[in-house]
């Protein structure tokens, strides 16, 4: 019994059966389109020139230091005060340092003649580089006479 063990034993490793996976010798490629058929793409390596983009520089006529604003409500914001025309200037450039170079070579903006300061019951604050308007009702009181003076003052 012990020999039959043993024979047993040795000639298991040899009639081990392999198994092969289930894919066949070389992977096939199959089209996305579920035609079967050919399909190919072409891709063009000319180089196609690159249009110039459009900069915008656009200045902001400040009248004035950064301030802190209060509100009726007990609110603060800190802005500097502008008018409500703006310089832009509109130039082609082919990346960013050619945009910088051709905002350094701009002339400098001009001030109107008969800036706006209040427009519709609102001031314009440049807040964080971006122009905010703010109602006049929602200043405060010694807010709203620092405009209004202001506003005495500058050409009509």
């Amino acid at each position: 019994m012990k020999a039959w063990l043993i024979l047993f034993a040795m000639a298991a490793p040899l009639s081990a059966q392999v198994v092969l996976p289930a894919t066949g010798k070389k992977f096939d490629t199959r089209t996305i389109n579920g035609s079967g058929g050919t399909s190919g793409v072409s891709i063009n390596n000319t180089a196609q020139p690159v249009p110039p983009t459009k900069t915008r520089l656009t200045s902001y006529f400040l009248l004035g230091d950064p301030r802190q604003w209060k509100s009726t409500d007990g609110k603060s914001l800190l802005g500097t005060l502008t008018i409500f025309e703006d310089s832009v200037l509109e130039f082609d450039a082919a990346n960013p340092a050619a945009a910088r170079e051709a905002a350094q070579k701009a002339p400098p903006p001009k001030m109107p003649d008969k800036p706006t300061l209040l427009r519709d019951g609102k001031i314009r604050l440049l807040v964080n580089q971006k122009p905010v308007e703010v109602p006049l009702e929602r200043l405060s009181e010694a807010d709203r006479k620092y405009v209004e003076d202001l506003n005495a003052r500058l050409p009509k």
